[in-house]
């Protein structure tokens, strides 16, 4: 015979996943009494249903899908001192600049509906690859000449979009199908000359560059072409700017999240789980922290404990803590994918003056070099800048230039000093329009993502490892899993992120949908766990309170 109270503890504890657990070496962990900064979280430990690790785009997409369904239980740690992860919006005098995404692309995802519905869009558009493109000697090549070769160009990546339906005899890399078919089409321009065959490689070089930057990788030959064809579009404009900087979609999103959700300067150092709950009986299950399945440990000694954790952390921050981050550590299909991706850097450098030296009319400057492998480069000391593509006018308004710097470039750029900076973008700037009396900038302002230790680079790519192997971005989607006594998998730890996103990964709005999805799919695990407890009352007469 069941007995009412009984049925109650058993298992209405196990709707909130109510596991035994040993926490002795967490706390070992944390038995120091630093005092932890105002704004962080108690030292003493706390408890909740979900906890959200990061305040990014994915993070917050996470707790809006809870807190719209009635979880309020929740918990953020932000590692950083701002909500937002890589969308960093700057205040430059009458402006803003953007240090991380600076665009939204495409309208039919929830980033560009919440910034429509909040007005915060602006009534223009950006493009990129504009401007007269200009050799290191100041000789600009033929606009025509480079609108042909970018349509050859944009014709060869889109026909590689094919392999994506292919298991076999797709191409090696993108690197590799992009030198293989632009040969192909410079082996029909028969009436080439010597010169114009070279000028030819070098916007070809230039669109390399480009698309190392745009996939955040520092060598299309590591760009899987047969998942060339995963990212899609989601319609509509593109390069869609906001009116007061991407992070005013990061404060309407917050406004809606209950008070005191965030904690920020709270970064986490370890994860510990149940991978297996062992035998329980009524009496064990209470309300002290024994009951939760997940321990988070933050460096500044605070200690949550929660029924489900949402990881949301950077594939470059997984990447470098993987090995320590987790106890026990993860199941090899989700450190497999993760170990697969790619994760490259892309940087920004903001060039301000007092005035636009580069007249009304000018949208911007593309740098066009030689043969990459012709070009030493190796005594320069902007040898950084062969990872720039040019200069784009960002605003005339304050006069403000905006160089995209990618791969080990990148890297290096973010170790000079800003004169340095300064001295190498307008000497290069120099060389290439000679005609012009061009100053040193009043300043500069740069990115430096990669050496932001909760960060460590620009977004994700596919890598041709990938293609070796069975897991890939969907398998970051799937939960780790506790087994219970009942033979019920309770979610446990959960990814989510750009990274996670098999069609928008590389976009704002490709992490907030994966954080929704993860939220909901922890949503549907208390819904039907709810409604096994309420079929359990049912079938032995036991009504809401547990009696009979």
């Amino acid at each position: 015979m069941f007995h009412g109270d009984t049925i109650q503890k058993r298992y209405l504890k196990m709707v909130h996943g109510a596991i035994e657990s040993g926490w002795r070496e967490a706390n070992r962990l944390f038995s120091d009494n630093r005092n932890p900064p105002f704004g962080q979280l108690p030292k003493k430990p706390q408890k909740c249903s979900v906890v959200i690790i990061g305040a990014g785009m994915a993070g917050l997409g996470a707790a809006r899908e809870l807190v719209a369904a009635g979880i309020n239980d929740i918990v953020i740690l932000e590692a950083q001192e701002r909500a937002g992860g890589r969308v960093c919006t700057a205040p430059l005098e009458n402006g803003h600049i953007e240090l991380g995404a600076q665009w939204i692309h495409g309208e039919d995802n929830p980033i560009y509906h919440i910034a429509h519905k909040q007005n915060l869009l602006s009534n223009t558009t950006s493009a990129e690859g504009l401007g007269p493109y200009l050799k290191t000697d100041g000789t600009e090549l033929c606009s025509s000449l480079v609108a042909h070769v970018s349509h050859k160009i944009s014709g060869i990546l889109e026909d590689c979009e094919q392999f994506v339906a292919c298991d076999e005899n797709y191409p090696s890399s993108v690197g590799q199908y992009l030198r293989d078919r632009f040969q192909e089409y410079l082996e029909t321009c028969s009436d080439d000359t010597p010169e114009e065959r070279q000028t030819k490689w070098s916007i070809f070089e230039w669109h390399l560059r480009f698309q190392e930057i745009d996939n955040s990788c520092s060598d299309l030959d590591s760009l899987s072409a047969k998942h060339w064809g995963k990212y899609k579009f989601t319609g509509g404009e593109d390069y869609i700017n906001l009116l007061s900087g991407y992070s005013s979609v990061v404060d309407a999103l917050i406004q809606d999240l209950p008070d005191h959700i965030i904690h920020f300067n709270s970064p986490v150092k370890k994860i510990v789980w149940q991978k297996k709950l062992s035998a329980m009986n009524s009496n064990q299950l209470s309300d002290d922290f024994a009951s939760f399945p997940s321990c988070v440990l933050c460096e500044d000694g605070s200690i949550v404990h929660s029924m489900h954790v949402i990881v949301t952390c950077s594939i470059g921050y997984l990447k470098a803590n993987l090995d320590f981050m987790f106890e026990p550590t993860l199941p090899s299909s989700l450190t497999s994918a993760i170990d697969s991706m790619g994760f490259g850097v892309v940087d920004k450098v903001f060039l301000v003056y007092d005035t636009p030296w580069w007249g009304e009319e000018q949208q911007a400057f593309q740098i066009v070099r030689g043969h990459l492998n012709e070009v030493n480069t190796a005594e320069e000391r902007d040898w950084w800048l062969k990872d720039c593509t040019g200069f784009d006018v960002l605003s005339r308004d304050p006069p403000i230039l905006l160089a995209w710097v990618g791969g080990e470039g990148a890297v290096f750029m973010e170790r000079l000093s800003e004169d340095d900076i300064a001295e190498h973008c307008t000497s290069l700037l120099q060389k290439c329009v000679p005609k012009l009396n061009i100053p040193l900038p009043k300043y500069i302002k740069r990115s430096c993502w990669s050496s932001n230790v909760y960060i460590r680079g620009g977004y994700s790519h596919t890598t041709v490892d990938r293609d070796q192997t069975s897991c890939g971005r969907k398998d970051l989607t799937i939960p780790v899993y506790c087994e219970m006594e009942s033979a019920q998998k309770h979610p446990v730890i959960l990814l989510a992120g750009e990274a996670a996103h098999e069609s928008h990964y590389s976009t704002a709005h490709g992490a907030f949908e994966s954080g929704q999805s993860q939220a909901r799919a922890l949503i549907k695990y208390q819904k039907e766990t709810k409604s096994r407890l309420t079929e359990l009352y049912s079938a032995n007469n036991v009504d809401a309170s547990g009696v009979k």
